[in-house]
């Protein structure tokens, strides 16, 4: 095991590439905070998953973590039940398919300061504690949206844009206090939310990974376990992108299943 005695932030982590990733730190020797927003019973399920098959610790935590108050909170709980913080992955996420002209403030407000301010608040939060006990390690889930423009993405893929310079920011403000901060953009994974997205899915992105599938949750979670890990100790500052070669092939498919909504 690669993490033992760590402890362990994991945002968005009730279902989907959040729970995968809570598992899979856990199996490498973390306690973790399962953070849930509107899902307590995956997040329980999550956590008691984690107690029933390792010997790590878990609790779960609600947060809403686009407020600064719920950040607070879920830092202060963790570090009440593990008293310290090691990694924090900032997976939590949220994407409206909408063409442009549809987009609402509110969309534009609830999309920027899910994805992108929580990370700022959160990395900030976390990472004072980091500074005090010898460093630790961020890993923020970002997208290939962070590369390319995607149909009817935009507040989404600048949500993502911005999470790419905010991980290198952050990580050149953070080195010193030997705290490495990375990203990994995903490509397109096999999660609920994706398969309720889009009826045709995964038929209707299979042509433009040139692997051949799509991805599975164990594709991202065993790239965050290794950038919380020694064996990436000199990797800070960097997007590595998870996707099966689908970003450097061809255009994004255009959302015809968004436009027909």
């Amino acid at each position: 095991m690669k993490l033992i005695g760590k402890i362990a932030i994991v945002t968005g982590s009730s279902k989907g590439i959040g729970a995968g990733i809570a598992k899979e730190l856990a199996m490498e020797g973390c306690n973790v905070t399962v953070n849930y927003h509107g899902d307590k019973e995956g997040a329980d399920k999550v956590k008691d998953y984690i107690e029933e098959n390792t010997k790590q610790k878990a609790i779960s935590v609600y947060a809403d973590v686009s407020k600064f108050k719920d950040c607070k909170s879920l830092v202060e709980e963790t570090l009440k039940t593990f008293g310290r913080i090691d990694i924090l992955v900032n997976n939590a996420g949220i994407a409206f398919w909408k063409p442009f002209f549809e987009i609402t403030e509110e969309i534009w407000d609830s999309t920027l300061d899910t994805n992108l301010k929580s990370v700022y608040m959160l990395s900030q939060l976390a990472g004072k504690n980091m500074a005090e006990n010898n460093g630790g390690a961020i890993v923020n889930i970002s997208s290939i949206a962070s590369h390319g423009a995607m149909d009817c993405l935009v507040p989404y893929c600048a949500s993502k844009g911005g999470m790419t310079l905010i991980t290198k920011a952050i990580a050149v403000e953070l080195a010193p206090y030997n705290i490495r901060v990375n990203a990994l953009s995903c490509g397109t994974i096999d999660i609920e939310r994706n398969r309720k997205t889009d009826p045709n899915y995964p038929d209707d992105w299979i042509p433009y990974i040139p692997l051949g599938r799509v991805g599975s949750v164990e594709d991202i979670a065993k790239p965050v376990v290794f950038l919380c890990s020694d064996d990436s100790s000199y990797i800070t500052g960097q997007n590595i992108f998870i996707c099966g070669g689908e970003v450097d092939y061809v255009p994004m498919p255009r959302s015809d299943f968004a436009r027909k909504k």
